[in-house]
């Protein structure tokens, strides 16, 4: 089963975009006690998995308008994170900003975390 690997540096937004940053302000925060996700604060010891998907989008004419015009042609992605038997989703993200969300867990997360998605969105161990 894959787990993050855990890094050693705090990550940083500096790849991010205005709009980008802005989302983050408005639905994420992460620091040493918590992460908070739209404003419900989740303790980094009750995290015990985290499960990322890519956005679905409807086949016809207005999937390719969203992805076109609203998302500029981008993938996006949803982040799901469960803990005490609950889930926090993040919808929608940009890769670079599922990229930042899954490092602050691997940075601050203080037990493995299971991860369950595209392997090659973040670095990954097998445990």
């Amino acid at each position: 089963m894959a787990h993050l690997q855990r890094i050693n540096y705090r990550p940083n937004t500096d790849n991010l975009n205005d709009s980008e940053k802005q989302y983050l302000q408005r639905h994420f925060d992460a620091y040493g006690a918590e992460i908070v996700i739209n404003g419900d604060a989740i303790p980094w010891q009750t995290i015990d998995e985290v499960e990322v998907a890519k956005a679905a989008r409807a086949s016809g004419p207005a999937g390719w308008l969203v992805k076109t015009l609203v998302m500029n042609g981008a993938e996006t992605y949803h982040v799901g994170i469960y803990f005490d038997h609950r889930e926090a989703v993040l919808t929608n993200l940009t890769l670079n900003t599922a990229q930042y969300i899954l490092k602050n867990i691997a940075y601050y997360a203080p037990n493995l975390v299971r991860y369950m998605g595209p392997a090659d969105l973040i670095a990954l161990t097998e445990n």
